[in-house]
Protein backbone atom coordinates (compact mmCIF):
# COMPACT_ATOMS: atom_id res chain seq x y z
CA UNK A 1 0.00 0.00 0.00
CA UNK A 2 1.26 3.09 -1.09
CA UNK A 3 1.14 6.18 2.03
CA UNK A 4 3.32 8.40 0.14
CA UNK A 5 2.06 12.01 1.24
CA UNK A 6 3.59 12.81 -2.23
CA UNK A 7 1.45 10.76 -4.70
CA UNK A 8 -0.70 12.42 -6.98
CA UNK A 9 -3.15 9.56 -7.21
CA UNK A 10 -6.31 9.79 -5.97
CA UNK A 11 -6.48 13.39 -4.96
CA UNK A 12 -8.30 14.60 -8.32
CA UNK A 13 -5.37 16.65 -9.16
CA UNK A 14 -5.26 18.12 -5.53
CA UNK A 15 -1.62 17.60 -5.38
CA UNK A 16 0.31 18.00 -8.79
CA UNK A 17 3.84 17.23 -8.38
CA UNK A 18 7.08 16.66 -10.79
CA UNK A 19 7.31 14.14 -12.24
CA UNK A 20 3.88 13.52 -12.25
CA UNK A 21 3.77 9.77 -10.64
CA UNK A 22 6.94 10.15 -8.74
CA UNK A 23 8.93 6.93 -6.93
CA UNK A 24 7.13 6.97 -3.23
CA UNK A 25 10.62 6.55 -1.81
CA UNK A 26 11.66 9.70 -3.06
CA UNK A 27 10.74 13.27 -2.62
CA UNK A 28 9.80 15.08 -6.19
CA UNK A 29 11.47 17.95 -7.63
CA UNK A 30 7.90 19.92 -7.04
CA UNK A 31 5.14 19.58 -5.07
CA UNK A 32 2.18 21.70 -5.11
CA UNK A 33 -1.38 20.84 -2.21
CA UNK A 34 -4.59 21.94 -3.06
CA UNK A 35 -5.61 23.69 0.69
CA UNK A 36 -9.35 21.65 1.22
CA UNK A 37 -11.42 23.24 -1.76
CA UNK A 38 -9.74 26.65 -1.88
CA UNK A 39 -8.03 28.48 -4.55
CA UNK A 40 -4.70 28.01 -1.88
CA UNK A 41 -1.71 25.78 -2.74
CA UNK A 42 0.87 24.77 -0.41
CA UNK A 43 4.40 23.94 -2.39
CA UNK A 44 8.03 23.07 -2.57
CA UNK A 45 10.74 25.46 -3.42
CA UNK A 46 10.69 22.99 -6.92
CA UNK A 47 6.97 24.50 -7.42
CA UNK A 48 8.27 27.88 -7.88
CA UNK A 49 10.89 27.15 -10.34
CA UNK A 50 9.36 28.29 -14.20
CA UNK A 51 10.24 24.54 -15.75
CA UNK A 52 9.11 22.87 -13.30
CA UNK A 53 6.26 25.13 -12.73
CA UNK A 54 4.97 24.83 -16.34
CA UNK A 55 5.08 21.24 -16.19
CA UNK A 56 1.94 21.04 -13.68
CA UNK A 57 -1.36 22.28 -14.22
CA UNK A 58 -1.11 25.45 -11.91
CA UNK A 59 -0.63 28.70 -12.73
CA UNK A 60 -0.46 30.67 -9.60
CA UNK A 61 -1.42 34.63 -9.78
CA UNK A 62 0.45 35.00 -6.61
CA UNK A 63 3.13 33.15 -5.06
CA UNK A 64 4.21 33.71 -1.72
CA UNK A 65 7.96 32.69 -0.97
CA UNK A 66 8.87 32.54 2.94
CA UNK A 67 12.45 30.91 2.14
CA UNK A 68 15.31 32.53 1.53
CA UNK A 69 15.07 32.46 -2.28
CA UNK A 70 12.78 33.50 -4.46
CA UNK A 71 12.01 33.04 -8.08
CA UNK A 72 10.76 34.86 -11.26
CA UNK A 73 7.69 33.61 -10.71
CA UNK A 74 7.69 35.07 -6.46
CA UNK A 75 4.92 37.95 -6.13
CA UNK A 76 5.98 38.28 -2.79
CA UNK A 77 8.90 37.13 -0.94
CA UNK A 78 9.04 37.30 2.91
CA UNK A 79 11.80 34.89 4.26
CA UNK A 80 11.43 33.47 7.96
CA UNK A 81 13.65 30.49 9.35
CA UNK A 82 12.49 27.51 10.45
CA UNK A 83 13.05 26.04 13.61
CA UNK A 84 13.33 29.64 14.65
CA UNK A 85 11.28 31.84 16.67
CA UNK A 86 11.21 34.33 14.00
CA UNK A 87 10.61 38.58 14.36
CA UNK A 88 6.94 38.85 15.11
CA UNK A 89 7.19 42.02 12.61
CA UNK A 90 8.52 39.54 9.88
CA UNK A 91 6.21 36.65 10.29
CA UNK A 92 2.94 39.26 10.47
CA UNK A 93 3.84 40.74 7.37
CA UNK A 94 4.32 37.41 5.46
CA UNK A 95 0.85 36.42 6.71
CA UNK A 96 -0.41 39.53 6.15
CA UNK A 97 0.56 39.37 2.37
CA UNK A 98 -1.05 35.94 2.45
CA UNK A 99 -4.41 37.30 3.84
CA UNK A 100 -3.89 40.33 1.08
CA UNK A 101 -3.62 37.97 -1.98
CA UNK A 102 -6.29 35.20 -0.46
CA UNK A 103 -8.75 38.34 -0.76
CA UNK A 104 -7.83 38.81 -5.02
CA UNK A 105 -9.11 36.50 -7.33
CA UNK A 106 -6.73 34.11 -8.23
CA UNK A 107 -4.62 31.49 -7.26
CA UNK A 108 -2.51 31.82 -4.44
CA UNK A 109 0.74 29.70 -3.68
CA UNK A 110 2.69 29.79 -0.53
CA UNK A 111 6.16 28.18 -0.62
CA UNK A 112 8.93 27.39 1.79
CA UNK A 113 12.28 25.10 0.68
CA UNK A 114 10.02 21.48 1.37
CA UNK A 115 6.04 22.50 1.84
CA UNK A 116 6.48 21.32 5.36
CA UNK A 117 6.54 23.71 8.31
CA UNK A 118 6.95 27.53 7.48
CA UNK A 119 4.47 27.38 4.41
CA UNK A 120 2.20 25.41 6.82
CA UNK A 121 2.64 27.86 9.47
CA UNK A 122 1.87 31.01 7.40
CA UNK A 123 -1.07 29.32 5.39
CA UNK A 124 -2.64 27.85 8.82
CA UNK A 125 -2.27 31.34 10.74
CA UNK A 126 -3.85 33.16 7.54
CA UNK A 127 -7.06 31.27 7.21
CA UNK A 128 -7.39 30.96 10.65
CA UNK A 129 -7.86 34.59 10.69
CA UNK A 130 -9.86 34.57 8.00
CA UNK A 131 -11.97 32.18 8.81
CA UNK A 132 -12.23 32.22 12.77
CA UNK A 133 -10.33 28.93 13.07
CA UNK A 134 -8.24 27.20 15.43
CA UNK A 135 -4.80 26.52 14.31
CA UNK A 136 -5.01 23.24 14.91
CA UNK A 137 -8.61 23.08 12.48
CA UNK A 138 -6.45 25.28 10.22
CA UNK A 139 -3.47 22.97 10.24
CA UNK A 140 -5.43 20.09 9.98
CA UNK A 141 -7.33 21.25 6.38
CA UNK A 142 -3.82 21.51 4.95
CA UNK A 143 -2.93 18.23 5.76
CA UNK A 144 -5.98 16.71 3.79
CA UNK A 145 -3.76 16.51 0.77
CA UNK A 146 -0.27 17.37 2.07
CA UNK A 147 -0.17 14.89 5.35
CA UNK A 148 3.62 15.87 5.59
CA UNK A 149 2.98 18.92 6.82
CA UNK A 150 4.12 19.67 10.50
CA UNK A 151 4.81 23.08 11.48
CA UNK A 152 7.68 23.48 14.23
CA UNK A 153 6.54 24.03 17.42
CA UNK A 154 8.81 27.61 17.29
CA UNK A 155 6.77 28.94 14.12
CA UNK A 156 3.51 27.70 15.57
CA UNK A 157 4.47 30.36 18.55
CA UNK A 158 4.44 32.79 15.82
CA UNK A 159 1.61 31.88 14.71
CA UNK A 160 -0.55 32.25 18.15
CA UNK A 161 1.30 35.30 19.11
CA UNK A 162 -0.17 36.92 15.46
CA UNK A 163 -3.98 34.94 16.31
CA UNK A 164 -3.43 36.98 19.79
CA UNK A 165 -2.26 40.67 18.79
CA UNK A 166 -3.97 40.69 15.38
CA UNK A 167 -7.22 39.10 15.99
CA UNK A 168 -7.26 39.21 19.97
CA UNK A 169 -7.95 35.25 20.00
CA UNK A 170 -8.36 33.54 23.59
CA UNK A 171 -8.02 29.99 22.20
CA UNK A 172 -4.52 31.53 20.55
CA UNK A 173 -3.83 32.72 23.86
CA UNK A 174 -4.38 29.61 25.42
CA UNK A 175 -2.16 27.58 22.53
CA UNK A 176 -0.07 30.38 23.04
CA UNK A 177 1.01 29.88 26.89
CA UNK A 178 0.77 25.55 26.05
CA UNK A 179 3.49 25.69 23.38
CA UNK A 180 5.36 28.18 25.29
CA UNK A 181 5.77 25.57 28.10
CA UNK A 182 6.43 23.14 26.02
CA UNK A 183 9.29 24.97 24.30
CA UNK A 184 12.65 25.31 24.74
CA UNK A 185 13.39 29.20 24.37
CA UNK A 186 17.00 31.10 23.81
CA UNK A 187 17.28 33.48 21.71
CA UNK A 188 16.05 37.53 21.47
CA UNK A 189 12.81 36.98 19.40
CA UNK A 190 11.96 34.08 21.77
CA UNK A 191 12.10 36.18 24.62
CA UNK A 192 9.65 38.25 22.45
CA UNK A 193 7.23 36.20 23.01
CA UNK A 194 7.86 35.56 26.37
CA UNK A 195 7.19 39.44 26.97
CA UNK A 196 3.86 38.80 24.91
CA UNK A 197 2.89 36.04 26.93
CA UNK A 198 3.54 38.07 30.27
CA UNK A 199 2.08 41.28 28.91
CA UNK A 200 -1.42 39.18 28.09
CA UNK A 201 -1.28 37.44 31.25
CA UNK A 202 -1.17 40.02 33.42
CA UNK A 203 -4.04 41.58 31.24
CA UNK A 204 -6.20 38.89 31.57
CA UNK A 205 -5.17 39.30 35.53
CA UNK A 206 -6.09 43.16 35.72
CA UNK A 207 -9.62 41.80 33.92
Amino acid sequence: MNNSSDSASGTDRAVQTVPENPDPSLSPKAIAARVGDRDLWIGNVGAIKPRLLAKMDLDPEYVVSVNGTATEVTTDHHPLKDGHVNDHEQFSTAVTATRNRIRNEGSVLVNCSVGVSRSATVIATAIAAEDELSLDTAIAEIRENRPRVRPHPKLQLNACAYLVTMENRTDAQQKLAELFENTHLRSQNDKSIQELLSTESSDQTRS
